[in-house]
């Protein structure tokens, strides 16, 4: 059995510890004035909501199947090559123009700027086998119906399903609209802005209240330095887990990383407290790692506790 994740896969190109971002000129000339100076060289790794995931979760020991858009272009080969060392097998449907790539410029506070080009949308798959535990994630989403008979087919061939809902780059769909998939999904991630848009609520606490009325599975809100809130299932308090404090370098991928550990933990035998401490730990490792995902530190299978 493996696990199954759906969603795109990006090389990302980060420019770290950026001053400025330079102005357009009014000219087409080279010069100081449209020149910002690197004091550290680019960082290439891999992005994408769910290669991220499946890259991790590979790392993490899983067997992994990730259904995503790869071309067979210079970008795709860097991608795919690095998929395939973690163990990952690709599946991707027809001819792909061109891979996604996703340039970050990054200042000190690790605030972001970023250009990306999306690619081609991920096709759902259909029946999968051999499918243990499906996450669904990355932009653009799939329409709810859609999403929901992906993830029903799934549930019915005894699979676990899960569902990430960031990032949120247009038109959120209401609760009331997503109704079909609630039917049918076992655990929603999402940050906590996510989780906020997603429900029109002012602050998390209204947020979740807001979900519950809707939603009865497992809600994990991922909370960056303020750690992880998990609300079990049929429950309305959260269990809280602590951060990892690490030196932070590089927050890009973290969420994601954070998503393949705590499947490929799950998967392992870890019931939920303990597969969620895994990810933390995990996605820590990313964080302050300046190779991003590509630089995850797992700590072996058997100490998942």
């Amino acid at each position: 059995m493996a696990l199954h994740i759906i969603g795109g896969t990006v090389v990302d190109l980060i420019l770290p510890r950026v001053g400025r971002i330079p102005n357009w000129p009014e000219h087409t000339e080279f010069t100081a004035a449209n020149l910002a100076l690197l004091k550290e060289a680019p960082i290439t790794t891999l992005g994408g909501n769910g290669a991220n995931a499946a890259y991790v979760a590979g790392r993490c020991g899983a067997k992994v199947v990730l259904h995503t858009r790869i071309a067979r272009d210079a970008m795709g080969g860097l991608a795919r090559g690095w998929l395939t060392d973690a163990g990952c097998r690709v599946v991707t449907k027809g001819r792909v123009a061109a891979t996604a790539v996703n340039v970050t410029v990054a200042n000190r506070k690790m605030g972001r700027a970023t250009f990306f080009y999306a690619g081609e949308p991920v096709e759902l798959p259909g029946a999968l086998k051999s499918c243990s535990h499906l996450l669904v994630c990355g932009w653009p989403h799939p329409e709810p119906e859609a999403l929901a008979n992906q993830l029903g087919l799934a549930q019915r061939g005894g699979a676990r399903t899960a569902v990430d809902i960031g990032p949120m780059l247009g038109p959120v769909p209401s609760l009331a609209a997503m109704a079909p998939v609630w039917e049918v999904l076992d655990v929603l991630l999402a940050n906590e802005h996510e989780v906020r848009r997603l429900t029109r609520a002012r602050d998390l606490t209204a947020a979740v209240r807001r979900l519950r009325g809707r939603f009865g599975g497992d809600v994990v809100v991922k909370r960056g330095a303020d750690g992880v809130s998990w609300w079990p299932a049929g429950e309305s308090m959260p269990t809280e887990f602590a951060p990892v404090r690490v030196d932070a370098v590089n927050t890009v991928g973290a969420g994601d990383s954070f998503n393949g550990a705590w499947l490929a933990a799950w998967q392992a035998g870890a019931d939920f407290a303990q597969a969620l401490r895994y990810a933390n730990r995990t996605a820590a490792s990313v964080v302050k790692s300046a190779r991003g995902v590509l630089g995850v530190r797992p700590n072996p299978p058997q100490r998942l506790s």
